[in-house]
């Protein structure tokens, strides 16, 4: 089989949603030619949908380590430190942060980290508390995710909870600051 086929075969078995053949055709293609990153994020990225975080994980710092600014390794990082059970807000916003200096401005996924970045500090804003300045960057990330995605769905529900936070934020004196809604 050639290179190109496996990646157009395992991502037609995603878009199928037909994880298992999918595993199982990224698998081979990274014992056919293990040095091609590409094999190496689109097999986390289908054991990120079955649940399989940790796996995927794994296979992600090593991409990571060969190549610190891959762009698929870091957006998949944090999309699993995003959607797991266990996962961690701050990794995600790590991630998604990398993602943003290195993605272009009219890429979809520049608007899209900006979302994640903004929604991970809104988790954390209530879980765990926020510094000032962390404040502030989860506003600068739903304001510029707004600015970019007018006709979004969520747009009236983010843009409502950027002007209520920034309405009762308090004072950057202090330290951390839990918001408990209710």
């Amino acid at each position: 089989m050639k290179s190109q086929d496996f990646l157009s075969i395992g991502n037609e078995q995603i878009e199928l949603q037909d994880f298992k053949a999918a595993e199982k055709t990224f698998r081979a293609a990274i014992a056919y030619d293990s040095s091609n990153l590409i094999y190496q994020n689109q097999l986390a990225l289908v054991l990120l949908s079955v649940g399989r975080h940790k796996a995927a994980r794994d296979i992600l710092t090593r991409v990571l380590f060969k190549d610190s600014m891959n762009v698929g390794a870091l957006w998949y990082g944090g999309l699993s430190a995003f959607t797991d059970s266990a996962g961690d807000f701050r990794e995600a916003v790590y991630y998604f942060t990398r993602v943003v200096s290195l993605v272009g401005k009219d890429s979809p996924q520049f608007f899209s980290a900006h979302w994640f970045i903004g929604k991970s500090y809104q988790n954390l804003l209530i879980l765990d508390g926020l510094t000032y300045d962390e404040v502030s960057t989860m506003l600068a990330s739903y304001t510029l995710y707004l600015k970019l995605q007018p006709d979004a769905p969520d747009f009236e529900k983010v843009s409502t909870f950027v002007q209520h936070i920034a309405k009762i934020r308090p004072s950057s004196n202090v330290k951390k600051w839990v918001n408990v809604p209710g």
